[in-house]
Parts: C-alpha cells; structure tokens; sequence
C-alpha cells in the first residue's frame, strides 16, 4: 500500500508544481534550485556541525531526488547511474549526520557534490547532442 500512496502524492506534487509554471518555463529547473538550496544549507550545517539542520537538509534532498527521478525517467544509463550515486551519497550524508560524524559527512557531501557536477555535465553533452 505504502509505494500507492508515494506514487499518488509524487503524481499529485508533479501537477500542482505543473499547474503553477508558466507553458515558457522548465519545472526541472525548479526542482534542480530547489535541491541546490537545500545542498547549500547542508554545506552550512555540516560547517557548524549542525546535526539536525544536516539531516533535514539531506532527507529534503532525497525527496526532491525522488521526485525528480520520477518526473525524468529516462532510461539513460548515465543519468540513472549519476542518480545512484547521488543517492548513496545522500543516504550516507544522512546516516553520518545521525551518528555526528562530521568527518563521515564531509565526505558523504563532497561525493553528493561530485555526482550533481558530473550528472549536470552530462545532461549539458545530452542537451548539446539534440
């Protein structure tokens, strides 16, 4: 019951967002602005070592990552791969920030960072190939 329900409330996010944008604007860019807000705010607590605002920033992230995984699906073996890695890492950054382990998290972070630049820099080759 429980992958009903997270499918229906992700179908019903993705419409009321689709709803709100303008027919001219991208609503990946939104969901990309969003993530990037809370990785900023992740980078903040993790220098402060601000375990809960960590936690939260990274659960945040991860619900956007599904939402966007689910909006894109696409099939590119880059992207799911890129995906995968963002994932784990987001995992790991969550799993550190529980355990306050500021070190475990820096790297978990910096290996979020890693997948974000290479996913963004394959979707740019992508967009360039069109």
């Amino acid at each position: 019951m429980r992958p009903l329900t997270v499918s229906l409330a992700l179908v019903a996010a993705l419409g009321t967002c689709w709803l709100a944008w303008g027919a001219d604007e991208q609503p990946m860019n939104f969901w990309m602005k969003k993530k990037l807000e809370h990785s900023q705010s992740a980078l903040r607590a993790l220098a402060l070592e601000d375990f809960d605002a960590l936690r939260a920033s990274a659960n945040a992230m991860r619900r956007l990552s599904d939402i966007e995984g689910f909006a894109r699906r696409t099939d590119a073996k880059e992207y799911r791969a890129q995906l995968q890695i963002f994932e784990f890492a987001n995992d790991e950054l969550i799993r550190h920030a529980k355990e306050k382990n500021v070190d475990g998290a820096a790297l978990a972070f910096t290996q979020l960072t890693l997948s974000c630049v290479n996913c963004h820099k394959h979707l740019r080759d992508e967009k360039e190939k069109e």
